[in-house]
């Protein structure tokens, strides 16, 4: 099995047998963490474009093709994530991919009525699903790690006070102030998303110190209790999630294969 299209292939397999032994949630507030491979060069297209098309719309279908004029491999890692997405969430609804059906908020975000709520990330190489067991507001954000040609700008625009001190005492030091600067850039998008694009705009409000360098993950903004981790996707990525609430969730790590690959708390 390929390894760039086997979390898709195996949960299609699964549905295909009749598969229902599968249980979502153990009872206690937890996320689910999904991964799915992307194909990061063209001559690894002519798997991906094998993909089952079938659960997509026709808009999908639409959008695919359109974001293909500029970059067909923009379009089939878009159209592998979508697919991925319905996958799994079928698979915790217990319907067919193509019958699920997406409400967007007025800031775009994506939810299911009646379905779990989840949040969804996409970078070179790797695509990333949260899926929560509560009703809370969950968001997760990967990156892939590498210099930024604008890094000093990026700090200077983005970042608070004391997050611009945190990363330039690593640079300073020469002690990984890329890879620091990618959690800061993470746990700040993750944040945006779990409040459902409200703080959109807030870059340089939204104080993610605490979390990262004291190890606090309770957070705060208007009055609404946040918590904030990082989770671990290997040295080429930075990875951030965080859920609205002040109870912190046991993070599950899910494959295809035993449903739960491991159990993890927090990964700051």
């Amino acid at each position: 099995m390929n390894s760039r299209t086997g979390t898709i292939s195996s949960l299609l397999a699964m549905r295909e047998q009749g598969n229902d032994t599968f249980t979502p949630f153990s009872g206690e507030p937890e996320v689910h963490i999904w991964t799915q491979t992307l194909p990061i060069r063209e001559d690894q297209l002519q798997t991906a474009a094998a993909m089952d098309f079938d659960a997509m719309t026709l808009e999908e279908h639409e959008r695919m093709a359109r974001i293909s004029i500029t970059s067909r491999l923009q379009a089939h890692c878009w159209m592998i994530s979508r697919v991925f997405l319905r996958r799994v969430l079928a698979h915790y609804m217990q319907l067919q991919a193509r019958d699920i059906r997406f409400e967007y908020g007025t800031s775009g975000k994506p939810y299911l009525v009646g379905g779990p709520q989840f949040s969804l990330s996409h970078t070179n190489g790797l695509c990333v699903l949260a899926i929560a067991s509560s009703n809370n507001e969950l968001g997760v954000d990967v990156e892939w790690v590498r210099p930024l040609l604008r890094e000093q700008a990026i700090i200077q625009r983005f970042l608070t006070e004391e997050e611009r001190d945190h990363v330039l005492e690593a640079i300073c030091s020469g002690g990984g102030s890329s890879s620091l600067l990618w959690k800061v850039l993470t746990s700040k998008e993750a944040w945006i998303k779990a409040s459902g694009q409200s703080l959109c705009g807030q870059w340089r409000n939204l104080n993610t110190i605490q979390a990262i360098r004291n190890h606090e993950q309770l957070l705060e903004w208007a009055g609404q209790k946040y918590v904030l981790q990082s989770l671990k996707m290997g040295k080429s990525y930075s990875a951030s999630l965080c859920v609205t609430g002040r109870e912190i969730p046991l993070i599950r790590w899910m494959n295809v294969d035993n449903h739960i690959q491991s159990y993890e708390g927090i990964g700051n």
